[in-house]
């Protein structure tokens, strides 16, 4: 995959999490942006969505956000939330 699918298939898996849907640097994708945003005034379920999506962008990267921690997130994830990362997690990819 060249760089823009990538990022396309990046803002695809986004945009199946409902609190996503406005957040900046899904559409179109950029990390960077997302982390930023990330770091305002957000829902917890919404930063622990951002955290996810950037440990799938680039794992090994040192986010100023906390890491992605799975069993947080499945505390804090609604149904919705759970059957997006199930999906992706069903058929894991990374860039």
């Amino acid at each position: 995959m060249n760089d823009e699918e990538i990022s396309r298939e990046m803002a695809a898996l986004a945009r199946t999490f409902p609190s996503m849907k406005y957040a900046l640097g899904v559409e179109p994708w950029n990390a960077l942006q997302l982390e930023t945003w990330a770091k305002g005034p957000h829902s917890h379920g919404q930063v622990v969505t951002a955290r996810f999506l950037l440990a799938v962008w680039d794992p090994h990267r040192a986010w100023e956000l906390e890491r992605f921690e799975l069993m947080e997130a499945l505390r804090v994830w609604d149904d919705a939330h759970r059957g997006a990362f199930l999906a992706w997690a069903s058929e894991p990819w990374w860039p």
